[in-house]
């Protein structure tokens, strides 16, 4: 039976046990990036200029603080896990005085990026007057950037937008050059992805312009996910079937 003296002893040898602080650059780089990882991305992986930056991705910027070293590695995940959109979409940040977040960067985080964003559609009747390519954007910069994401919203040389648009050529020849533009720019892009929404037509008039620009560049290009533009007539036929299979439960 424990005396109150065993009792005693044994409380203070508790707290006589030296606490050592967790040695986080002992970790080898690998490990070291995977946890900043998990706790620096976010779940869209695509940022904006958004009046909801301030809570999804404050706190994890606050680990840029933690000392210069952990810094310098944590902004390094950041930037380069997630894709950076070029020009705003949220309508808050359409005016003619508001820069587009890559243009906001200090250029050591532009160095720092790997895959960019140009999406189209907003404002296909009257673009955005910020949406042009100058040097004020830093794209010279991007010097890791060699994927560019080209997400197409609508295509208003369809048909369906006449009546609506000020002519059937006015947002192709526009998206056109911006493409061109952007591409001039980043010094190390080697491929562009396109992906879009179900009603784009890939054989429409705004794609046909695109992947014409892409292709003069001398870029290889992707597919995105959304539209699987990429696969065969086979592969689409079997991902039916298993699309129709899991719904059945088989």
């Amino acid at each position: 039976m424990s005396t109150p003296e065993d009792l005693s002893d044994t409380h203070e040898s508790a707290h006589a046990v030296k606490i050592c602080p967790f040695r986080f650059f002992d970790l080898p780089s690998e490990l070291r990036s995977k946890i900043l990882s998990y706790l620096l991305c976010t779940d869209t992986r695509t940022i904006d200029l958004d009046p909801t930056n301030h809570r999804t991705s404050t706190a994890r910027l606050n680990l840029f603080l933690v000392s210069k070293r952990f810094g310098y590695e944590a902004y390094h995940v950041f930037y380069a896990r997630h894709t950076f959109r070029i020009f705003q979409t949220h309508g808050r940040f359409l005016g003619k005085r508001t820069e587009p977040l890559i243009a906001r960067l200090p250029t050591y985080y532009r160095h720092a990026l790997t895959s960019l964003e140009l999406r189209l559609g907003p404002g296909w009747s009257d673009p955005p007057k910020p949406w042009y390519v100058s040097d004020r954007l830093g794209l010279e910069d991007c010097s890791s950037v060699r994927t560019l994401r080209v997400f197409v919203e609508v295509d208003p040389s369809s048909p369906i937008f006449k009546g609506f648009r000020l002519n059937r050529h006015f947002f192709t020849d526009f998206s056109g050059a911006l493409l061109q533009g952007v591409m001039e720019r980043l010094p190390v892009l080697d491929t562009v992805e396109f992906d879009a929404y179900p009603s784009v037509d890939r054989d429409g008039a705004l794609m046909t312009r695109l992947l014409e620009a892409t292709k003069k560049a001398g870029m290889r290009i992707a597919w995105g996910s959304q539209r699987e533009w990429g696969d065969s007539l086979a592969d689409k036929l079997e991902k039916a079937r298993l699309k129709a299979r899991k719904a059945k439960g088989l």
